[in-house]
């Protein structure tokens, strides 16, 4: 774990930040090759990059807060503290308003829409790739106790030590990163084949919800879940976390949406024909 890779001088450079920059130019490049064949400029795509990346942080915030409540009760100017550490974010609340804000900005600058949705949605699964080898090394989304091979044991002073001691944990981080890559291969694979409109974005939304719902699993939760599906023989509690509440209504929203999808194209090229 190294959650400071160096220092320049009294400076520190943060291995999550650091995962998280390289993330954001990777990601934007990506979805600026992408979207060229449809027109858009890379200048457009960068701006819109900017919007999405702070929506990522501002989500990623506010799904942390909203149920870790309690921790910000005493002192409310810890909400937007990150000068005390890069802990405290929920990714999925990021993706979400991540995405919303790209929706929001395709809408009002008039560019098509679904189209352009497929064109930059694999990189979200190519920026979480990145950022959670710099979740591993900051100690932060880490799992659950496990006997298996695949357990790590982070140091002392660490969040993961002060929470389980010296005990192997799930690399969580490492498991999302490998299927965050995964994703992003499949996404490419499939969008070298003939689809409607919106058809990458969905496939993205199902995947993901599926891949969060059963890492939820062996990660680390740290406060009460929810009382629903009964007992989780994996997770060894009672319930669901938010997070999988959540990743069940995207598997949800994708298969729905995408029907809508599917037909409506179909509707569309009878009425053509």
């Amino acid at each position: 774990m190294h959650p400071v890779l160096f220092q320049i001088g009294s400076i520190p450079l943060n291995s999550y930040g650091l995962a998280l920059a390289v993330s954001f130019l990777l990601g934007v490049k990506l979805a600026a090759r992408r979207s060229s064949a449809r027109g858009i400029s890379s200048d457009d795509i960068t701006s819109m990059g900017v919007w999405i990346m702070l929506a990522a942080i501002v989500g990623s915030r506010a799904l942390y807060v909203v149920t870790h409540l309690d921790q910000f009760a005493d002192d409310p100017i810890q909400i937007v503290a990150f000068w005390n550490g890069l802990y405290g974010l929920s990714m999925l609340g990021g993706v979400v308003l991540a995405v919303v804000t790209g929706f929001v900005y395709i809408i009002r600058k008039r560019w098509p829409v679904w189209d352009l949705v497929d064109a930059v949605i694999p990189a979200f699964p190519l920026g979480e790739f990145i950022t959670r080898i710099g979740c591993f090394l900051n100690g932060c989304c880490f799992g659950s106790p496990t006997e298996s091979s695949l357990g790590v044991c982070f140091p002392p002073g660490s969040l993961p030590w002060d929470v389980y001691g010296g005990i192997p944990l799930h690399p969580t981080q490492l498991y999302t990163s490998g299927l965050s890559l995964l994703i992003l291969l499949i996404l490419l694979l499939a969008d070298r084949r003939r689809h409607f409109p919106g058809f990458i974005f969905c496939l993205f939304t199902g995947l993901y919800g599926a891949t969060r719902f059963g890492l939820e699993e062996v990660r680390h939760f740290d406060h009460a879940p929810l009382d629903l599906l009964g007992y989780s023989v994996f997770a060894g509690r009672q319930g669901i976390t938010d997070n999988q509440l959540a990743s069940l209504i995207m598997i949800v929203a994708s298969v729905v949406l995408g029907t809508w999808l599917y037909f409506s194209k179909r509707r569309k090229s009878q009425a053509f024909s």
